[in-house]
């Protein structure tokens, strides 16, 4: 402490003349003075050295529902010898605690435990109890160890909170790889020492209904049976005041898909000690998220019962204004605004339909923007995909290559009477990849169904992306290419190994490994980034049975022509096609020497071959033998007059769902 001057010097003073004084006495007490010593109590014979360890708890915190009692653990320093220790009860809050008058120790035993009983503790008040051990029997007045235990004891009261909260499941949805959606939960409250904690009833309930807002009365993918009614199901969290992370306790849920009673809680403090892997929850405003790997999964009768990392984040959101503002919800994704994305290329190639169009993509301009978890961000569209006035909606996460479609999008289509949805295959992937000519390929695995979840087919649409033009040179169209196209004599499809290498010049190519066709000359058009082959004599071919003469001729919509020429164009796959511009559709070998017609196909496909699939190099001739034909094959126009829909099931099959869990987190 700090002092004034004058101050430390008056106090100064004051000490000497005090010891001065001091002096006077002692010195003049002296001859009076006999030196005597009062020893200090020794340790009474027999004495137990009786204490309470430091490891019994002070803070008692039970829920309603658990035994109203605690263990405490007395103890003594000697092991000889029986003796009863009276226990003398110093505090007890309202006499609510039933403590035994004494506890026995047996001969040999150091430590024992008891028990203290307070079956009329009111929910929600706290009681102290303080228990100590007297007489020089029982206490060494020189042991370290304290002859006394304090503890207090609190039945936690849970108060119902006035409005629902809304529960959006991500560790049950995300295992089965559906949709996750809100549901409303009573919840109650308590208030433990340093935290809050929340629990709520029977969660996942099978839902009854859904209201204005689209949130649900119980979990939508349950049907009656589901959930098990004999009991209630708790889910319970904690929220530390401090920190605000929130912890979910272990709990069974109630339900069983076929798998065993499924469990849930957090990952950290339940089954993982690696809290950066396994983050807690955290409570932020009125909103608790749980982001993914924060909550497990796991099945009682499947893999043995493993826990698996949530795949998808659990959020509660403790009233219904911070739901509606996390979440303005998109009822109809064709009645969002969306801003259409410019770009070069745009084309959709539907496997449903066996058609091709030109499409666009659009995004859509957020309406909540400065909600990070808004439904309009990363929201795009395809519209007027199936039919006019509707399209596709789906969200692209760019960062990790994500494409998550919504459930249940009407198409605007009709099949047999009824309206056709899609909503996102369970068998057939969907993906994003950019080709080396910088195509973004959106493979999308479509659902076909009805409203009540009938089946009718599931495809791949592949949907192709470009800001900018593709431009291909000469040396996209070398490489080594399989050959398909369907027989001119009906002889049914082939396949054939071929190449494309450099001609004699710049505008000319040679393709090499066509049957009956020694080489055949194509011209280049860099241009238009185009190969054509035109009617041209071949090179003579041999077989054992001697050497044959060639003619290749082209085919069109009038039939045998000397003149039509066959063009070919890349598609947005990457393969030689025949161009919609092109005359010629397909080419015939003629023989004089043979007597006709020795090959030809029509509709022809170049499909570049894999570097790691292609076979040794492509001989010039290769053929299976000598057959002449002398009439052709009448075509007949294939007319798509709908998409390739048949009933076939219900989506919804649980056993379908299975599973979505990722490999990789198992505990």
């Amino acid at each position: 402490m700090f002092y004034p001057k004058e101050y430390s010097n008056m106090k100064l003073n004051k000490i000497f003349i005090a010891i001065s004084v001091l002096a006077v006495f002692t010195f003049s007490a002296c001859d009076d003075f006999e030196d005597s010593v009062t020893p200090s109590p020794e340790v009474p014979e027999g004495c137990q050295g009786v204490y309470f360890p430091a490891s019994n708890p002070q803070l008692i915190e039970l829920e309603p529902t658990e035994a109203t009692e605690m263990t405490l653990t007395i103890a003594r320093e000697v092991s000889s010898g029986a003796v009863e220790v009276p226990i003398v009860q110093e505090i007890n809050d309202d006499d609510v605690f039933e403590v035994p008058e004494t506890v026995s120790f047996a001969d040999g035993e150091t430590e024992v435990d008891f028990k203290v009983t307070f079956p009329t503790a009111a929910e929600g008040t706290t009681y102290n109890l303080k228990l100590a051990v007297e007489g020089d029997e029982f206490v060494n007045p020189y042991s370290s160890q304290i002859p006394y235990v304090e503890a207090n004891a609190t039945r936690i009261q849970w108060v119902s909170v006035d409005e629902p909260m809304i529960y959006v499941d991500g560790a049950f949805s995300g295992g089965y790889g559906v949709s996750s959606y809100p549901m409303y939960v009573q919840a109650e409250k308590a208030e433990v020492s340093g935290a809050v904690r929340y629990r709520f009833k029977n969660v996942y309930d099978v839902a009854t209904g859904t209201d204005e807002d689209g949130i649900h009365d119980g979990y939508p993918y349950n049907d009656p049976g589901d959930f098990d009614e004999s009991k209630d199901y708790t889910t319970t969290i904690e929220i530390d005041n401090a920190t605000g992370e929130v912890f979910m306790f272990a709990h069974e849920i109630g339900v069983d898909w076929g798998y065993g009673m499924i469990s849930i809680g957090s990952l950290f403090g339940n089954i993982s000690d690696d809290k950066d892997a396994n983050p807690l929850g955290r409570k932020n405003g009125d909103v608790i998220t749980f982001p993914a790997s924060s909550l497990y999964f796991s099945e009682a009768g499947y893999n043995n019962g493993a826990a698996y990392g949530a795949s998808s984040p659990t959020i509660i959101y403790m009233t219904k204004e911070a739901f509606i503002a996390a979440n303005l919800k998109i009822e109809d994704f064709n009645d969002v605004e969306y801003e259409e994305i410019p770009g070069e290329v745009g084309e959709y190639e539907s496997n449903a339909y066996s058609d091709v169009w030109s499409q666009s993509i659009s995004a859509a301009i957020d309406a909540d923007p400065d909600n990070e978890e808004s439904e309009y961000k990363n929201l795009f569209y395809l519209s007027d995909l199936y039919a006019g006035g509707y399209g596709l909606a789906f969200y692209y996460y760019e960062e990790d290559g994500k494409v998550i479609i919504p459930e249940n999008q009407a198409t605007g289509l009709e099949y047999m009477g009824q309206m056709v949805y899609v909503s996102p295959s369970g068998d057939i992937d969907t993906s994003v990849e950019v080709n080396s000519k910088g195509v973004t390929i959106y493979s999308l695995g479509l659902m076909f169904h009805y409203e009540d979840g009938t089946i009718l087919g599931e495809f791949s649409e592949i949907f192709y992306y470009s800001e900018e033009a593709v431009s291909y040179s000469k040396s996209d169209f070398m490489g080594d290419f399989i050959m398909s196209g369907e027989s001119q004599f009906g002889d049914g499809p082939t396949e054939m190994e071929v190449s494309i290498s450099e001609g004699s010049d710049e505008s000319s190519l040679i393709i090499t490994g066509v049957d009956y066709a020694v080489e055949i000359i194509a011209d280049f058009d860099a241009a238009n980034s185009m190969l054509s082959i035109a009617p041209q004599t071949l090179p003579d071919f041999e077989l054992s049975s001697g050497v044959y003469d060639a003619t290749l001729y082209t085919t069109d919509a009038g039939g045998v022509s000397t003149t039509s020429v066959i063009d070919f164009t890349f598609n947005m796959q990457g393969n030689l096609i025949i161009a919609e511009s092109s005359v010629g559709d397909g080419y015939l070998i003629d023989s004089e020497a043979a007597g006709g017609w020795v090959d030809g196909y029509y509709d022809l496909v170049f499909t570049p071959v894999e570097e790691e699939t292609k076979s040794a190099s492509v001989e010039a001739g290769s053929y299976r033998g000598l057959t002449v034909f002398s009439t052709l094959k009448e075509r007949t126009e294939d007319v798509v007059s709908g998409p390739d829909f048949s009933i076939q099931g219900n989506k919804m099959s649980k056993k379908s769902l299975k599973k979505n869990l990722p490999n990789s987190v198992i505990f």
